[in-house]
């Protein structure tokens, strides 16, 4: 399934004092994002799943602008009757400003496996790990940036409702030794058309339950509302 994803997430941020004594800096606020996924077979064996994303960011000061977009393709060799996994390369274009995320170049790759149990239940987790040269004192230097795990857990209800933990993407700083996890909830329904094309509209909050050593800004709530369409190429 081809599938175009438009959202709008709200967030609020947390002005305690971090790792470094001084209080926490606001991160973006309101960010709208569109999101297009295109697997394409190469083969008997072999497909490829291509995803790009832009985001539009609300920086702190209210001015708006182009965030840093992210494509990356998830070659799958391996496929089975109840899952797939896959891996590729995931590239990181810079933001218009700094005031909408980064305005480097970053460069990485990112697996994903997903497995489905039962007629009820999908899990699965995404890994994407990216480097970029983000320090000024050395400007040739490759810095890893903090590695995302993105679990998946979907649980279908009755008429094409669904609830899942939403992007709950857990995020490791290798320079600070230190985690950010949040806890999210979803719920959402899928309307099936004669055709065989889907709508998918949800709400999903979210709320971070381990941050106390993550350096800069961290998130205090997210909110978000999204529909989704995809159909069959």
């Amino acid at each position: 399934m081809w599938t175009f994803q438009l959202s709008l997430e709200g967030r609020t941020w947390k002005d305690e004092e971090g790792p470094n004594g001084q209080p926490r800096p606001e991160g973006n606020r309101d960010q709208l994002m569109l999101r297009f996924v295109a697997p394409v077979p190469l083969g008997k064996n072999l497909k490829v799943i291509n995803r790009f994303t832009m985001r539009n960011n609300e920086a702190a000061d209210r001015s708006s602008g182009a965030g840093d977009a992210e494509y990356f393709a998830l070659f799958v060799p391996f496929e089975w009757s109840t899952g797939r996994w896959g891996i590729g390369p995931q590239v990181n274009f810079p933001a218009e400003s700094s005031k909408f995320g980064s305005e480097k170049w970053r460069y990485g790759f990112a697996t994903a496996w997903l497995e489905r149990v039962g007629d009820k239940v999908l899990t699965g987790v995404l890994v994407q790990q990216i480097w970029g040269k983000t320090d000024p004192s050395d400007p040739d230097r490759q810095v890893a940036q903090p590695i995302t795990i993105q679990p998946v857990f979907n649980y279908s209800l009755k008429n094409g409702y669904y609830i899942n933990i939403g992007e709950t993407a857990l995020s490791y700083n290798w320079d600070a030794d230190a985690w950010s996890i949040p806890l999210g909830f979803r719920f959402g329904k899928v309307f099936i058309t004669d055709k065989g094309s889907t709508w998918n509209l949800y709400g999903e909050v979210r709320k971070p339950i381990i941050y106390s050593d993550w350096p800069g800004s961290v998130m205090d709530w997210a909110a978000r509302i999204n529909l989704s369409y995809a159909f069959p190429m």
